[in-house]
């Protein structure tokens, strides 16, 4: 698994044997930023364009980690889950975070 489009290698927050990748990019919607950043990592799924509604519903996490309704940006909290064998961290101030399979064997 390798640096792609949507994602840059982050060496530094690796565990339990399972690289970590950023995803770039802030202009998507967090459901859409999580499908790049695991179609980079993992390779597309063309058999199942669904798999993220098995595991968590897209409008409800983009709705969390869309800003207040005052327009000021959310700076708590976190949603951790796991999907197509990554575990994906989504944090409040938007950052995201991909751990791949652990059976990964890059760097």
């Amino acid at each position: 698994m390798k640096e792609g489009q949507f994602t840059e290698r982050t060496t530094e927050l690796d565990r339990n044997g399972r690289a970590a990748y950023r995803v770039t990019g802030d202009t998507d919607d967090t459901s859409t930023r999580i499908i790049r950043g695991i179609d980079d990592i993992v390779g597309e799924d063309t058999d199942r364009q669904t798999w993220l509604y098995d595991k968590v519903d897209p409008d409800a996490l983009d709705a969390i980690f869309k800003q207040k309704h005052d327009g000021t940006s959310r700076t708590e909290g976190k949603v951790v889950f796991n999907a197509r064998g990554c575990e994906i961290v989504v944090q409040a101030d938007g950052d995201i975070i991909i751990y791949a399979p652990a059976d990964d064997s890059s760097e």
